[in-house]
């Protein structure tokens, strides 16, 4: 739980200010990476090697496309923004 936003790992639930918000599994787990480092910047290869598979085709461009649907789906609805761009080094979720 970060701010008013959780997340069940159990029922692949995900809420904001009580209400219910549906994800891909991609972005289930994206958000869920990003949670687990809460406050901390990852980078776009973190992202890749730990949401990804090892064998997945992907580029760093395809990162900053589920982070905008995050962003879209977490963000964009409510007041408090808490999916941040740390220039440089990748992304971060938090509630400051």
């Amino acid at each position: 739980k970060i701010a008013d936003l959780s997340l069940d790992l159990n029922t692949h639930e995900v809420f904001r200010n009580d209400q219910k918000i549906e994800l891909t599994n991609k972005e289930f787990s994206l958000l869920e990476y990003l949670m687990r480092n809460a406050g901390m910047p990852v980078s776009k290869e973190q992202i890749i090697s730990h949401v990804w598979d090892f064998d997945a085709d992907i580029l760093p461009n395809n990162i900053e496309v589920y982070i905008s649907f995050l962003r879209e789906k977490i963000d964009k609805p409510f007041e408090k923004k808490l999916i941040k761009t740390v220039r440089g080094l990748g992304y971060k979720i938090d509630e400051e």
